[in-house]
């Protein structure tokens, strides 16, 4: 017999039983991290990070943590106006803010699984004015919003890939980041 078509079978033997080697999910505390890409509604790019923790009861949970979208900077920037026009205000902005909502664990076979996640986003824009001494600094509470897909190595360690989508605006100036990134979960 072929030695690759065996080694493919015993390969794929092993991807599947290890696919069903890890026990259902339990109630708990877990803790994540968060490492990816923030996107600035097409303006530009940085890095995210973030840290979240919570307890889950079975699939769903409650959350909070800490997300820094990073920093919008490149020279020269543009925000919308309350008239739905651009104005040239800003040569820098940060973005961060702190998190709070309902999250969900859903296994499709013991080791794969689907997430989402929603709730309050209070968060906090720094923006460095042009031509200005001071700079500004703009605040509220919005919503964040996300999906994702992961893979638990076991009861209690899993990583994931997520898309988060994250609401912050004030007065017409719209600061929403979309952001993907990879998370580690420890849960114990």
């Amino acid at each position: 017999m072929n030695t690759k078509i065996v080694t493919a079978v015993l390969a794929a033997a092993v991807a599947v039983g290890a696919c069903f080697a890890t026990p259902a999910q339990a109630d708990g505390f877990f803790i994540d991290g968060r490492y990816g890409r923030s996107d600035f509604d097409g303006s530009g790019k940085d890095v995210a990070l973030g840290v979240n923790g919570g307890y889950r009861w079975g699939a769903f949970g409650l959350e909070g943590g800490y997300i820094d979208l990073g920093s919008l900077d490149h020279g020269y920037a543009y925000i919308g106006t309350p008239g739905g026009g651009t104005s040239g205000l800003h040569s820098g902005i940060d973005v961060g803010g702190w998190t709070l909502g309902a999250n969900g664990h859903f296994n499709l076979t013991p080791n794969w699984y689907l997430s989402a996640r929603a709730g309050l986003f209070h968060w906090k824009a720094d923006v460095d004015l042009t031509g200005v001494a001071q700079n500004a600094e703009f605040s509220g509470s919005d919503w964040y919003a996300g999906v994702g897909v992961g893979y638990d190595f076991s009861e209690r360690f899993g990583v994931g890939l997520n898309y988060d989508h994250y609401r912050a605006g004030k007065s017409g100036m719209d600061f929403d980041a979309k952001a993907v990134s990879v998370n580690t979960e420890f849960r114990f």
